[in-house]
């Protein structure tokens, strides 16, 4: 073959390749544009709803008149095993002394 017929073939190659895009239908057109171009981004991560704040937690207070060193102990024992704790000793009518305890205070049970 000689170079004449050779370069005119690849001549009418190219000029085929490059009016058979106006050839296609337009839906074929869309696809493969479509095709070519990047995915798009995904949306933007949803903001994590605000964590919910916890209650304050609430406490109760009881209180225990002192009687003597021994019988004192045996009480705050008992009550210590029920979560009290200590926390002030306070002079009621100037001589009456007694023990304020308090616990976190028990959700109520659910009534039956």
């Amino acid at each position: 073959m000689n170079r004449r017929l050779a370069s005119l073939l690849v001549l009418t190659g190219v000029l085929l390749g490059a009016t058979a895009a106006s050839f296609l239908p337009a839906v074929a057109r869309a696809q493969t544009a479509r095709a070519r171009t990047p995915p798009p981004a995904p949306p933007p991560a949803q903001a994590a709803p605000p964590k919910a704040v916890p209650l304050p937690q609430s406490y109760e207070y009881t209180f225990v008149k002192r009687e003597g060193p021994e019988e004192d102990l045996l009480e705050l024992q008992r009550l210590g095993a029920e979560g009290w704790q200590v926390v002030s000793t306070v002079v009621v009518d100037g001589s009456t002394k007694r023990y304020v305890l308090m616990r976190a205070r028990h959700a109520e049970p659910p009534p039956h």
